[in-house]
């Protein structure tokens, strides 16, 4: 029942004048989703660390650091652009589809960053070449400066004058937000603003969102038995846009835009996801997928512009 219940309220809120302003106000005052806490940092130092390590492991040649990072779909806390900062990344482009970062966010993710900074916890095998400053009393834009980074939010008029600048994009657990005729142009706009040999890196879910809530209710692979009409017209809003894809998907997407796929790394569901597949209706749209790629939990890649 409260998957409904959500499912409406976004798409009530979708529809009102100045519904995406009340969300994000819920979501800062009410819900307390967008309050940052040292867990969550702590799993953004280890997926930016992934992919630092993958380039210093795979492509030392071609490092970010010392060169041009931009962070497709940075959200409201920069947890991996400050990371790179602080690895000698030198200038760095935040994109982002509405404006979410503001100062009191950034004030707790660099705070609590600095912190994880000195914990046992942190990965160790990458080492700091310089310090995060404190933001002082510093603006927004005014740290960010500082640091060499701007941040876009919207963005895109910015691809166009980014062309052939990027060393390396990555996108962390957003592009399945992003619609499949969307996203075939966002990727050729990346391709586009990549160095020949510059790196695209993405971390992606691919289980439902809404059955890894246990407050949701909602059954585990319920995302496969709509048909798209249905998807669209009764769950997918502008608050809440789930793709769908599939481990292929993307890689045909990474293809067509041109991109060599260096690295992709899909995590397959488990003996109890095949089971629970098994007594899921599959909607025609998902038929041609085998029961691997229906059940796979999670997706990385790194491609790379010839």
């Amino acid at each position: 029942m409260y998957w409904r219940i959500k499912v409406v309220g976004f798409k009530l809120l979708s529809g009102l004048p100045g519904g995406s302003a009340l969300y994000r106000f819920s979501q800062k005052h009410i819900t307390k989703s967008l309050v940052l806490t040292r867990n969550r940092a702590l799993q953004k130092v280890k997926v930016g660390t992934r992919y630092f390590e993958w380039l210093t492991d795979n492509d030392p040649d071609r490092t970010v650091a010392g060169g041009v990072h931009l962070d497709f779909g940075s959200g409201w806390h920069p947890t991996i652009p400050l990371l790179f900062h602080t690895l000698g990344v030198r200038r760095q482009h935040l994109f982002d589809i509405k404006p979410i970062l503001d100062r009191r966010m950034l004030q707790q993710t660099v705070s609590i960053f600095r912190e994880i900074q000195t914990d046992p916890d942190w990965p160790r095998k990458t080492t700091p070449s310089r310090a995060l400053p404190d933001l002082a009393n510093l603006s927004l834009s005014e740290y960010l400066d500082s640091l060499g980074t701007s941040y876009h939010a919207p963005y895109a008029e910015q691809f166009s004058t980014l062309a052939r600048t990027v060393d390396l994009v990555t996108s962390t657990q957003v592009l399945f937000h992003v619609p499949r005729t969307a996203l075939a142009s966002t990727f050729k706009q990346i391709f586009g603003v990549l160095k020949p040999g510059g790196h695209f890196m993405a971390t992606i879910h691919l289980q439902d969102i809404l059955a890894g809530s246990p407050n949701n209710r909602v059954a585990k692979f319920h995302q496969f038995r709509y048909s798209p009409e249905t998807w669209n017209r009764w769950f997918s809003s502008d608050l809440m846009s789930y793709n769908r894809l599939r481990a292929p998907d993307y890689l045909s997407l990474l293809k067509t835009a041109g991109f060599q796929v260096r690295h992709f790394e899909v995590e397959p569901g488990t003996e109890a996801d095949h089971q629970a597949l098994e007594r899921t209706p599959i909607a025609e749209c998902f038929k041609h997928y085998s029961w691997k790629d229906l059940a796979a939990r999670h997706l990385f890649f790194v491609a790379q512009k010839p």
